[in-house]
């Protein structure tokens, strides 16, 4: 934006350059002939006013518009094509990375980098932490506040979409059937609970008489067992890994590594699994033969270069001193069972993605 401490004819420059625009060189030239023999107060608003009222400009008009260009001295020719190249459909949005990859940074008289594109189009959204970084939050008071109003607008919206929707949402079987009629959570997750019990032993007694009931119900039961019991151990861990990870979002940057590690050996696993009891098991990132790499959210894993022992998060309620620890006896089981563990974190990879990639292909190399 122009600063209003210089020449008289500066400031008709700036006026002219930063709030009319666009104005065909031939019209520039005369309205700055005109604006300095005129006797107007060196002030920006009676500048801009002085232009609109020579120019005729009573209204917004929008750059796709043949009037915007026609208003500015362009030929009817020239301002037809003009709107057509500044169509809305043509133009890039000030959200995507293409847009700032082919703007000047400021700061640097440079295109923008693709980190610093990456930067500019995220800081214009509240849910995103470069939105309040730009403000002078620091990185985890902006992490925070984007994940705050991240989920404030998502109960906005669930709140709106349940008022809208509610005849809309039919089945019995999901939570949303009895939240959107008042019901609580738990209430509602007590009700799907009844909605989906089609056999249990007690329909069975219901429908066949005592005796009969449990013997139908043992048979079932049996048979289940046998069902499970025939499957290989392989079939086993991939089970239980989806029953594990269910709702557990996997991390771009992680796709990112296992990507590049897949280029140097296809054999690698994405979320190997290992049982430490009858019924449970760890998941860990990634795994080639008997070497695990764990890659660590900054937010999720409370890295301790960001947040101090007693941070608590707010979407887990786990205090960081514990996270540690859960991560700390996951790491351990591991080694127990004979693996090598690299532990890579967010912030790390996001600092040096090259230096990370190489030093994770180098530990599976070894």
């Amino acid at each position: 934006m122009p600063r209003w401490n210089n020449s008289f004819e500066d400031n008709c420059r700036a006026v002219m350059d930063d709030i009319i625009k666009n104005l065909k060189p031939d019209l520039y030239q005369n309205l700055l002939v005109d604006l300095v023999s005129s006797d107007i107060e060196n002030n920006k608003s009676k500048i801009e006013k002085y232009l609109r009222s020579k120019l005729g400009i009573t209204h917004k008009c929008a750059k796709h518009s043949s009037n915007y260009w026609k208003i500015r001295g362009w030929t009817d020719e020239e301002s037809y094509i003009k709107s057509k190249e500044n169509n809305q459909k043509n133009r890039k949005s000030v959200y995507s990375k293409e847009y700032w990859l082919e703007k000047i940074n400021p700061l640097t008289d440079q295109h923008y980098t693709p980190d610093e594109a990456d930067f500019e189009r995220n800081s214009r959204r509240p849910i995103r932490k470069e939105y309040w970084i730009k403000k002078g939050y620091s990185d985890q008071e902006a992490e925070l506040l984007a994940f705050d109003t991240k989920n404030q607008n998502n109960k906005k919206g669930s709140e709106k979409s349940s008022q809208t929707n509610l005849r809309r949402i039919t089945s019995k079987r999901c939570l949303e059937y009895y939240t959107a009629r008042g019901h609580s959570i738990e209430e509602a997750k007590m009700l799907v609970s009844n909605s989906q019990k089609f056999f249990s032993k007690n329909i069975c007694i219901q429908k066949y008489g005592e005796i009969e009931g449990t013997e139908v119900w043992k048979n079932r039961q049996k048979a289940w067992q046998q069902t499970l019991n025939s499957k290989s151990q392989e079939e086993k861990l991939r089970i239980n890994r989806l029953k594990l990870s269910k709702g557990i979002t996997v991390s771009k940057n992680e796709i990112i590594i296992l990507e590049e590690i897949k280029k140097i050996d296809p054999t690698v696993i994405h979320q190997l699994t290992l049982s430490y009891s009858e019924k449970k098991q760890y998941i860990y990132d990634i795994a080639v033969g008997k070497k695990i790499i764990e890659y660590n959210g900054d937010f999720w894993h409370s890295n301790p270069k960001i947040y101090s022992s007693d941070f608590v998060n707010p979407r887990t309620k786990i205090k960081a001193i514990d996270r540690w620890a859960l991560d700390e006896n996951k790491i351990k089981f591991a080694i127990q069972q004979g693996y090598e563990v690299l532990v890579v974190w967010e912030n790390d990879f996001k600092n040096n993605k090259k230096d990370v990639i190489d030093q994770c292909i180098q530990f599976l190399q070894i």
